[in-house]
């Protein structure tokens, strides 16, 4: 990948070891963090939550994010049903405290959540995300006569792009975004700039889902690859398979 740069989107701090990757491999890399992410300040309300998301039949956990806030709040955190994990990393963060997750059968995404066996027959489902995250699964539960919710264990406190950030953005031959959620791609346009934004949208964007990808489109970026999931590897994937 020398000659490639590449801007990514994942929270502050989260990018480390796939941007370490991508460097390994040869090019250049900015993490441009759209926001961070923090605990919710009503820690003992939470913590009743979530005690009460482990009667449900179904917990459904959307990320490691997810698990390590779980965890920080509530350690001996105890599902009485099923659990279901939106992709292997997940699964082992669940693992580690000795909750054993199901995936999916196929893919990670929400809409391959909605597909497993389980939420045919749950009458209460909590999917276990970070706020202002997408409920695309709680609305199609709900439309089924489910008794579905969202329960958000981390805030998303927006970050301002760094001048010497956007320095090396500039600097870029090429630069390519990767991103793998619908809140940084909404908040992108304005964390670089309206000029800037459409610069880089005349250059491959990668996005982890059909559903960011139509999104994409629509915010004038001219060519969209999709990776499988959102995963490093699969992103990485896309980006050889693209080159």
């Amino acid at each position: 990948m020398r000659g490639f740069g590449f801007v990514l989107t994942r929270p502050a701090g989260e990018n480390r070891a796939f941007a370490a990757e991508l460097r390994r491999r040869g090019a250049e890399v900015v993490s441009l963090a759209p926001f961070r992410v923090v605990p919710r300040k009503d820690r003992d309300v939470l913590a009743l939550a979530l005690r009460a998301a482990a009667n449900a039949d179904v917990v459904v956990f959307a990320s490691t994010l997810a698990v390590r806030h779980t965890f920080a709040v509530v350690p001996d955190w105890l599902p009485r049903g099923g659990v279901i994990a939106q992709g292997p990393a997940t699964a082992q963060a669940l693992a580690a405290h000795g909750v054993r997750a199901e995936l999916p059968e196929s893919g990670y995404r929400s809409e391959e959540v909605l597909q497993h066996p389980w939420l045919s027959q749950a009458r209460r489902v909590v999917r276990i995300t970070g706020a202002g995250g997408r409920d695309w699964l709680v609305q199609r539960l709900r439309e089924r006569g489910i008794d579905a919710a969202d329960l958000p264990v981390y805030d998303r406190i927006p970050c301002t792009a760094r001048a010497d950030w956007l320095r090396r953005i500039d600097a870029m031959v090429q630069p390519r975004l990767i991103v793998s959620s619908r809140e940084a791609l909404l908040v992108l346009p304005a964390l670089l700039g309206e000029a800037r934004w459409l610069r880089m949208a005349q250059h491959p964007l990668y996005v982890s889902s059909e559903r960011l990808a139509a999104l994409a489109r629509g915010m004038h970026c001219a060519e969209v690859v999709v990776a499988d999931s959102a995963r490093s590897i699969d992103l990485i994937a896309a980006i050889e398979q693209r080159r």
